[in-house]
């Protein structure tokens, strides 16, 4: 990410600004993505919101150490500072022409913009929490249909008793073939899953899917820890052994790996200020509480 150049407290040539008072009664930037740039300083970062239709944007720079929107594990507690004209502060403008992200995000800012109002925050208390707003294996199977038991607790299915629950378990049925490869029947226009032994249990959460009594993952006469691997097929007729119920793979074998997993999560960081003040006269500013928005930040991460 480039670093942001210090346009928000520099005072360079091509930037002015209107010494009189401002007349702004509120903040409107409900509809603008909120962004965030890396500062230019050691744990420096930048949140700002561009409001295009009238050319103005609002900012908050502020300094934490170790700061990231995927924190693993989540902090107890949320960030707090406070707010002053230095430091951490809140900066809203107006320019006489639209700007762009590199406003604040590119090493050299852009030429001709003009700021023609401006307000500081003197002072407000500022909260920044990030959740984890979704979380998911992309699996094939969306969240809350991998509620197997009905009882509304995700937490609570677990079918191969790992640890991880469904949702966030890319092999449901620890059976070293991952769930989303145990989904496709065969049968066109019909998304029932794949049901070899036809028990009423879809493989994707059955330890035996050929009914044969060899687990699943033990049918792996080749080694390769991959039922799916074409050499699991010892009497050649076409069809692997995982799902072919009068196969004979030999030498018989115990396969005690277990699959890599990877959660798909995405990161929801929401920012409340209070009791925030600015250093021109605005008296008719209702917003003491303000809400600079939420951003939404998915990855995938390994469990």
């Amino acid at each position: 990410m480039n670093r942001i150049f210090i346009i928000l407290i520099a005072s360079l040539g091509f930037i002015s600004c209107d010494d009189g008072d401002i007349i702004v009664t509120g903040f409107e930037f409900d509809d603008a993505t909120l962004e965030l740039c890396e500062g230019s300083g050691t744990d420096e970062y930048v949140y700002f919101k561009i409001n295009s239709s009238i050319n103005e944007a609002i900012a908050l720079r502020f300094t934490q150490a170790n700061f990231t929107e995927t924190p693993n594990p989540l902090p107890t507690t949320p960030i707090t500072f406070t707010l002053d004209e230095t430091n951490n502060s809140l900066i809203y403008r107006q320019f006489n022409n639209s700007i762009t992200n590199d406003y604040f995000c590119s090493n050299v800012p852009p030429n001709g913009i003009v700021v023609t109002q401006e307000l500081i925050s003197t002072q407000g208390n500022v909260t920044i929490e990030t959740t984890i707003a979704n979380e998911d294996d992309n699996d094939g199977i969306p969240a809350e249909d991998e509620d197997i038991n009905g009882d509304g607790n995700l937490e609570n299915d677990d079918t191969d008793n790992d640890n991880i629950p469904n949702y966030k378990d890319q092999d449901d049925d620890g059976d070293n073939i991952l769930t989303s490869n145990e989904l496709a029947n065969g049968i066109p226009g019909d998304d029932t899953p794949r049901d070899t032994d036809g028990d009423g249990i879809p493989d994707y959460l059955e330890e035996d899917d050929d009914n044969d009594m060899i687990l699943t993952r033990n049918e792996d006469s080749s080694g390769t820890q991959n039922p799916r691997d074409p050499s699991n097929d010892s009497d050649n007729d076409g069809i692997l052994d995982y799902l072919d119920n009068d196969s004979s793979p030999s030498p018989a074998v115990t396969v005690s790996s277990i699959t890599a997993n990877t959660i798909r999560t995405t990161y929801r960081t929401s920012i409340i200020i209070t009791e925030l003040e600015f250093n021109a006269t605005t008296a008719d500013f209702n917003q003491s509480t303000f809400s600079l928005g939420s951003r939404d930040i998915t990855i995938d991460i390994d469990n």
